[in-house]
């Protein structure tokens, strides 16, 4: 009995630290949930629960009042920061339609927008459009064709790409070009085709090309939802002794949450990987690493670490985005160094990440009050590009004193 009193003062003890550890990790962590990481069968339940479908289409079914969001349709095939700027910019006037059609105007959490944007991902939505026209003359003038047919027309080495299925999202293409880039340098070393560099865009392109030939159905679906902590278990096991993640890890490769490192889209980053396949595997060899092959879900799930890692998204200023916070009236509401007042809550040095889901689900949650209230002050809804984003999360996320 005398030692109670000491047992009782240890549990509570025991209880702050495990509950220090929870909050540690979740501000560590609590950025790295990511569309990728959204379950699009939930998604496509919410587009419709939630009332999109009432003003939107996906591939024509659905309404028509506003733009259609699935696959390539005249308003383009826009990536991730360019649909949340747009719901963004055009929030005004899609509550006032809603509220003329009589749609409620229905909260989304995080995970909920996680969900939606997975199920649009699936949509073909989410990514950066190509250009079928100069895919198809990158095929040839990269010395693709030397290798690969298009419906029996062309080389014989590879396979023929009409007769491929499963190559034509971003996700399963990251993993073809990686798993096959060895076989690929020796079959061009002998037909004599130097290892082809593709810049900006030229990969999203290229794959806009495969689109139209390949005519197997997509598997993307079955990659979702993907598992970033599985993500992380395999960059691990050979990818961190290259490769530094905030500095931790090896120092031969880029850090891979590095200023000016991150790529714009899964696309550019399947390019990325293309561009230094030989090299890497040169590396590889001479540290005696063996080479990964990435199958199933591993690349969905590499993908949705890296994306944890704001790997996907734009890269920007601090000071940049305090000066946009600021031009565009931000600071009015929520202070000029995002620390809050009474007019809105503190967005800045929370212990949490903003990133393009983090940003659509507040503003969708948010969103109707903020536009009463700059109303209310006289303030004009600010308008945001997509090159804004990456200014701002670096804003918001930056430590404050």
């Amino acid at each position: 009995m005398r030692h109670r009193p000491t047992v009782w003062l240890v549990i509570p003890v025991i209880a702050l630290a495990l509950l220090g550890g929870v909050l540690t990790w979740q501000q560590r962590h609590g950025h790295s949930r990511s569309f990728l990481e959204g379950d699009p069968v939930n998604g496509a339940f919410l587009f419709e629960a939630k009332g999109c479908s009432h003003c939107h289409a996906i591939s024509g079914s659905g309404g028509h009042i506003a733009s259609d969001l699935g696959g390539v349709t005249p308003f383009g095939s826009p990536n991730l920061g360019e649909l949340v700027t747009s719901m963004w910019n055009h929030a005004p006037d899609m509550w006032r339609r809603m509220q003329e059609e009589g749609v409620q105007i229905a909260p989304m959490n995080e995970g909920e927008v996680r969900d939606l944007f997975a199920f649009l991902y699936l949509a073909r939505y989410i990514d950066e459009p190509g250009d079928v026209a100069r895919g198809r003359l990158l095929f040839e003038s990269k010395g693709c064709i030397q290798c690969h047919a298009v419906r029996g027309q062309g080389g014989k080495i590879g396979p023929d790409l009409a007769a491929i299925s499963g190559i034509d999202t971003p996700i399963e293409w990251a993993q073809a070009l990686w798993n096959h880039a060895p076989a690929m340098e020796k079959n061009m070393s002998r037909v004599g085709v130097s290892w082809p560099h593709f810049e900006k865009s030229e990969m999203n392109d290229l794959l806009a090309y495969v689109r139209e030939v390949v005519v197997g159905p997509r598997s993307e679906a079955k990659l979702l939802p993907a598992d970033a902590r599985h993500g992380r278990e395999l960059f691990n096991k050979s990818c961190v002794v290259c490769h530094a993640v905030h500095g931790e890890g090896g120092h031969r490769g880029p850090d891979l949450t590095s200023a000016g490192q991150s790529p714009m889209s899964m696309v550019q980053f399947a390019g990325v990987m293309w561009n230094h396949s030989p090299q890497m595997y040169q590396a590889m060899n001479a540290s005696g690493i063996q080479r990964p092959v990435f199958g199933g879900q591993e690349m969905a799930d590499l993908m949705a670490f890296f994306n944890s890692l704001l790997y996907f998204e734009a890269n920007g200023s601090v000071e940049a985005g305090r000066e946009l916070f600021t031009s565009r009236g931000c600071g009015r509401c929520h202070g000029t160094n995002a620390q809050g007042t009474s007019l809105g809550p503190a967005l800045g040095g929370r212990g949490r990440y903003f990133n393009s889901v983090a940003l659509a689900a507040a503003f969708w949650r948010h969103g109707p009050e903020m536009y009463r209230r700059t109303e209310t002050l006289g303030i004009p809804w600010p308008k945001l590009q997509e090159n804004d984003l990456g200014d701002l999360f670096a804003f918001l996320n930056a430590k404050r004193e």
